[in-house]
């Protein structure tokens, strides 16, 4: 992939700009289709949130272009060993609570019905990948300074 130009303060400010306004517009459409009943409502939520997905992917690809190749291997490197190293604290987690339940007491916060329990379960297990990428990229780049 040839790259391109690299991103300086505006281009950084576009992107974050970007991202925000998509981000914006997202949750309050979401916020707004969350309360009408019906098939037609849910597949408009399904259609609309593929959208946002591919809007957020288009300016993620137009990042990734701008950078250069000590940052994306930067990134590759956090993002397998990071993301997966989270992804691993997640699935012990899960069969902690799986195979020793009468042990564990849930928060109450984190929902009663199991759509919430799964939905809870899936953001702590990308709040832990999130985490192990943090700390690989930082590893990554003090570890070559």
């Amino acid at each position: 992939m040839k790259s391109t130009k690299p991103l300086g303060l505006k281009g950084v400010a576009i992107l974050f700009g970007a991202v925000v306004l998509i981000g914006f517009v997202g949750g309050l459409t979401s916020g707004f289709l969350a309360d009408r009943p019906g098939s037609a409502a849910f597949w408009t939520t399904v259609a609309f949130t593929v959208v946002m997905m591919a809007a957020v992917l288009g300016v993620s690809f137009w990042w990734w272009r701008r950078l250069d190749e000590a940052a994306r291997e930067a990134h590759k490197w956090a993002w397998y060993w990071g993301g997966s190293t989270g992804m691993l604290v997640g699935l012990v987690l899960m069969l902690v609570l799986t195979t020793r339940p009468a042990d564990i007491v849930l928060p109450a916060s984190l929902g009663q019905t199991p759509a919430d329990l799964v939905g809870a379960g899936m953001i702590i297990t990308l709040g832990f990948q999130l985490v192990g990428y943090g700390l690989a990229w930082a590893w990554w780049w003090l570890g070559r300074r």
